[in-house]
């Protein structure tokens, strides 16, 4: 998962987590873009009980 960023908690019980790999963008890599496609967006059960659009 590189550079987890955006993260959710939906009515459906799930996490999600963005992953949009900023550490490789240009502003990082002396203006070379290395982030590669597709870019993800992880799901998963949560834990514990969350706070909907949190």
């Amino acid at each position: 998962m590189l550079w987890p960023d955006g993260i959710s908690f939906n009515s459906d019980g799930y996490m999600y987590v963005s992953a949009a790999q900023v550490q490789l963008g240009a502003p990082f890599k002396g203006g070379t873009d290395e982030t590669s496609k597709p870019f993800y967006i992880f799901r998963f059960t949560a834990k514990a009980p969350g706070i909907i659009g949190r």
